[in-house]
């Protein structure tokens, strides 16, 4: 009898623990830069940034800011202070439908090893390629957003 009690407590034990919610899929790691207008920054719009197991998913819109409707003029990066961190120009120069200043509802996924938690508090910024003169183009910074913990509601 005493060997069928301990088969019970360990089948008990098993499905408590394997039913328990401690041990249920994480919620995944988020955070949100949320671009304003301001003088010499036309870009306004909201990216929300999520970890993956392939990379970060990246999703937002912007509601001005684009004066070119030609996506490879656009690099979107995260700056450490001057240090480019993490390039997300490539994918989303694929995906970016710019239209009146405008880029509409978009999402990619950009493969890399970071995390959230190495981007918060970083800068993620906009730049434009503009031409200053006959056959002179330049880098513009157009928008810059702070990367901040996504409040869970």
């Amino acid at each position: 009898m005493p060997k069928l009690l301990n088969i019970a407590t360990a089948l008990l034990a098993t499905i408590a623990l394997t039913a328990s919610p401690a041990l249920a899929e994480p919620e995944p790691v988020k955070a949100t830069a949320d671009f304003q207008e301001a003088l010499f920054t036309p870009v306004d719009g909201v990216l929300d940034l999520e970890e993956t197991a392939e990379g970060i998913k990246v999703s937002g819109v912007f509601q001005k800011g684009f004066s070119s409707d030609v996506p490879s003029d656009y690099q979107l990066v995260v700056l450490d202070g001057a240090e480019v961190v993490l390039d997300f120009s490539k994918d989303f120069q694929k995906v970016a439908e710019i239209e009146a200043a405008e880029v509409a509802e978009f999402e990619f996924v950009t493969e890399t090893r970071q995390k959230i938690a190495d981007l918060r508090n970083e800068d993620l910024v906009v730049r434009q390629l503009v031409d200053v003169a006959a056959g002179i183009k330049v880098l513009a910074e157009i928008g810059r957003a702070r990367i901040v913990k996504t409040e869970v509601r």
